[in-house]
């Protein structure tokens, strides 16, 4: 891969192979024409980590061959997430936003602890939007649609980073990939968080929000008997609470 990109001037951007930070990248590259470096932070314990570089190599090779001036597109930075524990401050912000009843992923804290300890600022990170309205972390982490950090404690987690589609939602990112020439790449993002036989399992979250693409899943028995290999017991209980509340049923 290429690796003259200018640092001074790239946009240095987190990439998972995921649909949020790949249309970012895209539309870095092939809209707004700016040099970009991505950064995947490696979590060995991430099931789909696996998928998510393969997803990655595909599009960096795809994208750079779309370029102009290939030199745009700085080589993949890669650091592991287990070289940066996180303080005990950013602990402490991060246990915050869990106790205040806001579910945030744990990928949030060790971000900002790379973060912190390369003394990264401006970072971008893809939020999202949704299109029912600001998620309660939203509420908590912004005052205004430009990603302001609002005067919460624990939206300090988030000051080393920039969120350039806060207020952009997944139909309006596939719009603007269609209007540009770019969906058939996007198309290619890794999703699911529990691939199996590198495969899309078809039972995770994204994996369900993914149904109506016509993704190709994994054998749904399959996908169900590992569930039940690795929690015999709690499904066992929840099918017998199902029998007897369909037994109440009149």
């Amino acid at each position: 891969m290429s690796d003259d990109v200018d640092d001074a001037q790239a946009v240095r951007l987190l990439w998972t192979g995921g649909w949020d930070s790949s249309f970012r990248l895209m539309q870095l590259l092939l809209v707004e024409r700016r040099a970009v470096r991505p950064v995947y932070v490696l979590n060995p314990e991430r099931r789909s980590t696996m998928q998510e570089l393969g997803t990655m190599h595909r599009m960096l090779g795809e994208l750079r061959a779309r370029l102009g001036d290939p030199g745009e597109l700085g080589a993949l930075e890669v650091h592991l997430r287990s070289d940066y524990p996180p303080t005990p401050e950013l602990d402490a912000l991060y246990q915050g936003i869990l106790a205040r009843g806001i579910w945030i992923g744990s990928q949030y804290v060790y971000l900002a602890a790379v973060a912190d300890a390369l003394g990264w600022t401006g970072v971008e990170i893809c939020m999202q939007a949704h299109d029912d309205g600001p998620t309660p972390l939203h509420r908590l982490v912004f005052t205004d649609t430009a990603g302001t950090l609002s005067d919460a404690p624990e939206a300090q987690l988030f000051r080393y980073f920039s969120f350039p589609v806060l207020n952009t939602t997944k139909p309006e990112m596939a719009a603007i990939a269609r209007e540009h020439g770019f969906m058939d790449l996007l198309s290619q993002r890794w999703f699911c968080h529990d691939p199996l036989n590198d495969k899309a399992c078809g039972r995770c979250r994204p994996c369900q929000l993914a149904i109506r693409e016509g993704v190709q899943f994994a054998n749904p028995a399959v996908a169900i008997g590992r569930e039940v290999a690795r929690y015999p017991r709690g499904l066992v209980r929840a099918v017998r609470r199902r029998r007897r509340t369909s037994s109440r049923i009149p």
